[in-house]
């Protein structure tokens, strides 16, 4: 999907969700530490290495490099709080990682990943939101892969049937209809500054991220499992630029709500004056 029709569809599923997070409050209205608060979480950590390289550069390490990038970069360009759901080479359960963006009362929850694939060659960006029903068979493998990653080796089949049950509810929520709205600017965002194919937005049940209580993606930045790709992975440049990129989609997402927040104002007051 091209970039023009990406906003194209964005501004059309913006008029379906108004705005419900501290996210979309004017930084002048804030003081103090009441400020935006974005969760960046870096993928996998400690045992769990995520999917190593043919060369051996393991996920855990290349997630955490551009989360910690993408935060201090969030806070030059945004001024939010920026908090991670890990700082150094620690494991952490994927549910554990939601709850802490909830306890926190993040606006926005972003989680960053290294794609894997059987075939070498497979190499581009996709970024996720959450749904009962994965895009397709890819998106379902991602996210079984993703799911696995956990401590107790996964979710087990009646972790799964809840899990169904809380995406169900939350697909009716304004905050995964602003999930995909973000989903969108991230991507499109990354094939701007970042080289790579696009692989596009798709929704997959992440266990990582259904329990949000805000705005929450997951961005596969490129496939460890492709030597270039890794070898790309593995550049203090490259990170910068894949870093850089998501802050735009940040950037963006924020503009089009803040335009949003606007054209509802304008059409509550007109219809004010015709009643």
């Amino acid at each position: 999907m091209s970039g023009i029709k990406r906003l194209i569809l964005a501004a059309s599923m913006l008029a379906l969700a108004a705005p419900a997070f501290g996210f979309f409050v004017d930084p002048k209205d804030r003081a103090g530490e009441n400020r935006d608060v974005i969760v960046i979480d870096p993928g996998h950590g400690g045992h769990d290495s995520g999917a190593v390289g043919p060369g051996g550069l393991e996920e855990k390490t290349v997630t955490l490099a551009i989360a910690k990038t993408l935060a201090e970069m969030i806070k030059e360009r945004c001024g939010c709080k920026v908090l991670l759901t890990r700082e150094d080479d620690t494991f952490v359960a994927l549910r554990d990682r939601t709850a802490f963006a909830n306890r926190n009362k993040a606006d926005l929850f972003i989680s960053i990943h290294t794609n894997a694939a059987p075939k070498k060659g497979v190499d581009g960006f996709e970024t996720f939101f959450a749904s009962i029903d994965a895009t397709d068979e890819d998106a379902r493998r991602v996210a079984e892969l993703e799911n696995s990653s956990d401590s107790h080796g996964g979710v087990t089949p009646a972790e799964a049937e809840d899990l169904k049950d809380i995406i169900r509810d939350l697909e009716s929520t304004a905050s995964n209809h602003e999930s995909s709205i973000l989903a969108e600017a991230i991507q499109t965002s990354l094939l701007k500054t970042a080289k790579g194919e696009d692989r596009g937005v798709k929704q997959a049940p992440f266990a990582v991220l259904i329990s949000a209580d805000m705005p929450a993606v997951l961005v596969e930045v490129g496939f460890i499992t492709n030597p270039k790709g890794e070898k790309r992975l593995d550049s203090k440049k490259v990170r910068e630029e894949i870093a850089g990129s998501i802050v735009e989609g940040i950037v963006g997402f924020r503009k089009m709500f803040s335009k949003e927040k606007d054209f509802i104002g304008y059409l509550n007051s007109g219809e004010e004056s015709r009643n």
